[in-house]
């Protein structure tokens, strides 16, 4: 009955159109990719996955995971550019994914975002592998806008990539914003505001705080044993 229930979950038609428009015919007949509740605003670009073991469902959007969030599913908008899966890739309930014209997002094998990520690109993101995302998360690698100094002339790009380093766990209301880049084993506190480069902080830190300062040092998060078996 469980399994049954889990099946009917899956948006099949949507799913369908998905794996087959966007994939070679040899990965979509695996269905690599389940959609759940998903809105399709624009389903333009490319899909991509450079993996040696796809199989099905390894990909899944909008799968209703927290029940804190409605069961909205998936927001999907690519008006032109790439996203690329290196393995295994859940994305939680209430989420939404706007890829723009020149836009790519990789996204490295086990990733998982809980709920209400809200993820857009216009230029570039990167996710390492192991990358952890809990509630509401906002990253994008633009700010769609331009600022302009006294004389009339552009003081930034209004752009720059975004660099998520390997088993980064990101707690719950962070804002990740253009030029950010985080080092591998990092945890970052919520509701931390991230716009700059971290890459050069050791390993194994938490960072938190607008601006961000290194918290703790020499721990990290087990993707394999992380659950609080009891509460007092």
């Amino acid at each position: 009955m469980n399994t049954l229930r889990k099946i009917l979950k899956i948006s099949w038609l949507q799913t369908f159109y998905f794996n087959f428009h966007y994939l070679p015919l040899k990965q979509a007949i695996k269905l690599p990719i389940f959609l759940y509740h998903p809105k399709l605003l624009k389903c333009k670009g490319q899909v991509i996955i450079e993996s040696e073991n796809i199989r099905r469902g390894m990909i899944r959007f909008g799968e209703y995971i927290v029940s804190l969030y409605p069961n909205t599913g998936i927001v999907w908008e690519n008006h032109g550019g790439k996203v690329i899966f290196k393995g295994n890739c859940t994305v939680g309930n209430s989420s939404a994914i706007s890829i723009g014209g020149k836009g790519t997002c990789i996204i490295g094998n086990n990733f998982r975002a809980n709920a209400s990520l809200k993820l857009t690109s216009h230029h570039q993101i990167t996710f390492g592998e192991n990358t952890l995302i809990a509630w509401d998360l906002i990253i994008m690698d633009t700010s769609f806008h331009r600022l302009k100094d006294l004389n009339g002339h552009f003081k930034n790009k209004g752009y720059a990539p975004v660099v998520i380093g390997k088993n980064n766990w990101i707690t719950t209301k962070c804002v990740i914003l253009s030029g950010t880049k985080t080092p591998d084993y990092c945890t970052i506190g919520a509701g931390s505001v991230l716009n700059r480069d971290y890459s050069g902080f050791s390993t194994h830190i938490v960072i938190a705080g607008n601006p961000v300062e290194i918290k703790v040092k020499n721990v990290w998060i087990d993707l394999d044993d992380h659950d609080i078996i009891d509460y007092v």
